[in-house]
């Protein structure tokens, strides 16, 4: 932001000076302060005039943002695409009846550990095999459906909920999703790699009396499992 003062001496016959002041504020940005002083006599209707003007000239003041990157005990992409955590998995279950219009299977796997994370964050999987182009399929994105302790209470494991895609295409031909088949698939024993956990946006309040309203539909619901099973079936001083 620059300031400029400028002082104008018009000699007259009663007096020897008029000194007058203008102030005009300019919207540029300027990075440094500098304070020049310009002189400069004009003549104007046989009068000479004196001008005197002054330039100011500050840095804008900085305003630091809150980064939720330094939340803390928030971890994230701890795992990456090539170098995943190989997990095993520990349970696999078809949680939908047999004449629902779809399959959504509940799965736990095995982290020792090593991937922790928080209620609310994702993690990615990477399905077996290769794609169309012969190279390894990418990752897909799942909500953690579990607490950050687990289902087993240990911060040993962690859960998805997961629906089986399949739908046929406008050739008729059926159509499998790739990771969701993958996935509900898998045997107990099976290695699954796991990269992660990503995500800060949809964590748990920090204010244990907050409230909280949870819209989903699907296995949307998936997050707000972990968010239930610590509010209501595991013990802690801050939720109770």
């Amino acid at each position: 932001m620059a300031a400029v003062s400028a002082a104008v001496s018009l000699p007259t016959s009663k007096s020897t000076s008029l000194p007058t002041r203008t102030s005009i504020i300019s919207p540029d940005r300027i990075t440094f302060r500098k304070v020049p002083f310009y002189y400069k006599d004009v003549s104007t209707g046989g009068r000479v005039v004196s001008v005197r003007a002054q330039v100011t000239t500050e840095a804008p003041a900085k305003v630091e943002k809150e980064s939720k990157k330094m939340e803390e005990g928030v971890i994230v992409n701890k795992f990456k695409p090539k170098t995943p955590y190989i997990g095993r998995c520990l349970l696999n279950t078809k949680i939908t009846g047999d004449d629902a219009p779809g399959e959504t299977w509940h799965m736990v796997f095995s982290t020792e550990g090593e991937v922790p994370y928080k209620e609310g964050q994702s993690i990615g999987v990477i399905a077996d095999g290769v794609d169309k182009n012969a190279k390894p399929h990418k990752l897909r994105l799942y909500s953690i459906a579990s607490s950050a302790l687990g289902d087993f209470g240990d911060s040993k494991t962690v859960s998805l909920c997961v629906k089986r895609l399949v739908y046929t295409n406008e050739n008729g031909e059926i159509v499998k999703g790739v990771c969701s088949n993958f996935l509900c698939d898998l045997k107990p024993g099976a290695e699954v790699k796991i990269t992660g956990p990503v995500g800060k946006e949809m964590l748990m309040p920090r204010d244990p009396n907050a409230t909280v309203i949870m819209l989903a539909t699907g296995t949307g619901i998936a997050p707000f499992r972990g968010f239930l099973w610590k509010m209501f079936f595991e013990k802690h001083e801050d939720y109770k």
